[in-house]
């Protein structure tokens, strides 16, 4: 299975011009012969986060889509041209006010998998609800494979529970925000390094090595272009993808902070 992980700098409501990125990745993993191409957690629409002054939870909850819906619709459309299936964050509209972090699956046939984040972290808690614990892998192919939302990555419960359903790579879309506090360093590169010696390793590469499955990290892009810009903000997001082997052996990593396309591929079977 040829996959492709993209790094994806997704703007705040702007679903159409989202959309449209995600069609030029789309055919661009197409025309590197992927059966799978990843875009990061929000990847629809946008960011909503709490240090961002600007974002309103109504205008989120008023953009929020049912799933199916709107966007998967486009999404499949998106598949069907372009012969491969698609995953993406999505703002998913429920009964209560707040909407879902989701993660969804879709190909040419349309919906195949929905995930929803099980816990916001506190940027997202204005935002959005968590999803409960409700999950299980999907199948692509003879391929078993599980969903695990950025922060929930914490939890090797939740990869335990994948595993034991028999997942056989997990997915790991993230909008991976370094703080302050942890005192990473003072530039891009310093940013990304404490990436690859600290939450890469503890979300991705120790699973893979724990449990003997694919790992698949694939980041957002910083939306700020200096490093300097918009010191309010607590977070910073590292743009990293990377794919690790079962055992932890990495496969690949892109250089991180800037949209991209890195594609691999992985045979669970063997």
């Amino acid at each position: 299975m040829r996959i492709g992980l993209v790094t994806l700098c997704s703007l705040r409501g702007q679903i159409d011009a989202n959309l449209a990125k995600i069609e030029t990745f789309t055919q661009q993993a197409a025309d590197a012969g992927c059966d799978l191409v990843l875009f990061p957690e929000f990847s629809v629409h946008g960011p909503w986060v709490t240090y961002d002054a600007d974002a309103d939870p109504a205008e989120l909850e008023r953009l929020s889509e049912p799933i199916p819906g709107p966007a998967t619709r486009r999404l499949t459309q998106i598949a069907k041209r372009h012969g491969l299936a698609i995953g993406a964050g999505i703002a998913e509209r429920g009964l209560a006010p707040k909407p879902f972090n989701a993660y969804v699956i879709v190909d040419a046939d349309g919906l195949r998998h929905v995930q929803r984040k099980l816990q916001p972290t506190t940027s997202e808690m204005d935002f959005y609800r968590g999803g409960g614990d409700d999950m299980a892998p999907f199948r692509l192919g003879e391929t078993s494979i599980g969903v695990t939302i950025c922060a929930d990555n914490e939890s090797p419960a939740i990869h335990d529970t994948l595993v034991d359903l028999g997942a056989r790579v997990i997915l790991q879309p993230h909008f991976d925000c370094i703080k302050d506090f942890q005192n990473a360093g003072a530039s891009w590169d310093q940013i990304l390094d404490f990436n690859r010696r600290d939450t890469l390793k503890r979300r991705a590469q120790n699973l893979a090595q724990r449990l003997g499955v694919y790992a698949l990290y694939f980041d957002a892009k910083d939306p700020r272009a200096d490093f300097h810009e918009r010191p309010h903000w607590p977070h910073r997001v590292t743009g990293r993808s990377a794919a690790f082997a079962p055992g932890g052996h990495l496969l690949a990593t892109n250089p991180g902070n800037h949209e991209s396309l890195l594609t691999i591929n992985i045979d669970p079977t063997a």
